[in-house]
């Protein structure tokens, strides 16, 4: 799978965390856990984008391919949180 793909892929699943309020749930004083997401091709690693001030992570095309993987099996969550798993 070409990066562009996977880069699709991520932010289609987080587009629904996104705009799903019972994912999308408050940090404390109106914070939410996903705003203005993205996933995008940066060279040959993918930025995803959770909260769009905080910037982006930038993930080798293997651990993007990782996350799309864990996304794809119905987990909801961030590349780290699925390194946990």
């Amino acid at each position: 799978m070409k990066l562009q793909e996977i880069a699709t892929k991520i932010y289609a699943h987080l587009k629904r965390f996104e705009g799903d309020s019972k994912i999308n749930t408050s940090r404390g004083k109106g914070l939410k856990r996903y705003f203005t997401v993205g996933a995008y091709t940066a060279g040959s690693k993918i930025g995803v984008t959770y909260i769009s001030y905080q910037g982006a992570v930038y993930l080798t095309k293997a651990e993007a391919a990782k996350y799309l993987k864990w996304l794809d099996a119905g987990n909801v969550g961030t590349f780290w949180e699925s390194l946990k798993k």
